[in-house]
């Protein structure tokens, strides 16, 4: 009885251990995943700004008006 509950105990640190591992894995996963949202937000931000920039350049061009003949 004594050895079963042993070989039991030794069974559920094993375990234990096998879910410390895969926790640090998962740890480890959400790391990078939030690095590269964190990169993509940046990349977006600058993609909006410059999108920002071009729209208001764009507003300061001189336009002139131009009518469409009815002949033509």
């Amino acid at each position: 009885m004594i050895e079963s509950l042993e070989s039991e105990l030794d069974i559920s640190a094993q375990k234990i251990k096998n879910l410390e591992k895969e926790v640090a894995d998962i740890q480890n996963i959400v790391y990078n995943l939030n690095e590269s949202l964190k990169e993509t937000q940046r990349y977006l931000i600058k993609l909006a700004q410059n999108q920002k920039e071009v729209t208001k350049r764009v507003s300061q061009w001189p336009y002139i008006l131009v009518e469409k003949n009815e002949g033509e």
